[in-house]
């Protein structure tokens, strides 16, 4: 009988996470990725003594399990696991977000009736709005000036630009009246002045944040005394190869923290987290790994 084919693996086409008590996903694989390791490594302890040059005996010690993954995509379970947090999962906003402006240095810029009252879309001019966080700052008793902290988004519909090097994007002072709107021309959203007399105090500062029209956002706030951490199990599979074989790895008892974010000059970002396997009790072991020989669709 002829020796049998060799067992290869070939590349890598996907990693999920799931939730050890149901199985369930904790949300889409990841399928940007540029690679994997399992690695195992184990302890070897010898027994010297005397004059022997030589050990008298080894034995095995502590055995450490880890799976590193380099990943070119950034699923929002990834936060969740990594980081304990949960994103807020925003559905797609057709006339874009204004967020509520609040005071940020002081509190007499944004007030109901002595300030500015709210900070909303032009309507209209929704397609004008674009991703930022602006800065409104007390100029005078009655005018504030706007800044934004970058202008990645001012191509999107009327082109937007800093006035000068303090980046700000209003030319002059803007007057805020007494239920008035004041338009912040180009970019899509106005300021409504208060109810009564508006008395500001110079310095003070609000900010707002800005969406464009979009089909769909998320953002998370990382470094609450509310985050959560959790273990959880990994589903790893190698590609598919010609001849219809397959590689499935299944970690039962994960865990991992931190969360590399990169930002190269002209490349994606990709980031590798190493995740420690341990004992699970309910499946009696670490991982499963499952060799498909299958047969080609050819």
């Amino acid at each position: 009988m002829a020796l049998s084919q060799p067992r290869p693996i070939f590349s890598i086409h996907s990693l999920a996470a799931y939730n050890r008590v149901t199985k369930l996903p904790y949300g889409k694989q990841i399928e940007v990725l540029a690679g994997s390791n399992l690695a195992s490594s184990q302890e070897l302890i010898d027994l010297q003594g005397g004059s022997s040059f030589d050990n008298w005996a080894t034995e095995r010690g502590i055995r450490t399990m880890e799976l590193s993954v380099t990943f070119r995509e950034y699923p929002d379970w990834l936060f969740r696991l990594l980081l304990g947090k949960n994103p807020t999962v925003n559905a797609a906003e057709a006339s874009g977000n204004v967020g509520t402006v609040a005071n940020y240095n002081g509190t007499s810029t944004v007030d109901a009736t002595t300030g500015i009252a709210s900070v909303t879309a032009i309507s209209g001019s929704e397609t004008d709005l674009k991703l930022g966080t602006y800065i409104i700052k007390v100029a005078s008793a009655t005018t504030v000036d706007i800044y934004a902290l970058s202008d990645l988004d001012f191509a999107t519909g009327t082109d937007g630009v800093f006035v000068d090097d303090t980046m700000k994007i209003t030319s002059s002072a803007e007057t805020i009246a007494t239920g008035a709107d004041t338009n912040i021309t180009g970019f899509g959203f106005k300021l409504t002045g208060g109810s009564g007399a508006i008395g500001m105090t110079i310095g003070d500062t609000a900010i707002v944040e800005v969406r464009p029209i979009n089909t769909g956002s998320s953002e998370v706030t990382i470094g609450s005394r509310s985050e959560v951490f959790c273990n959880f199990g990994l589903y790893m599979t190698g590609q598919r190869m010609g001849d219809g074989r397959m590689v499935t790895i299944d970690a039962f008892n994960a865990t991992g923290g931190g969360l590399p974010i990169n930002m190269t000059e002209k490349a994606w970002s990709e980031g590798e987290v190493t995740f420690k396997l341990a004992y699970d009790a309910v499946q009696d072991g670490l991982f499963k790994y499952q060799y498909v020989e299958g047969s080609s669709a050819c």
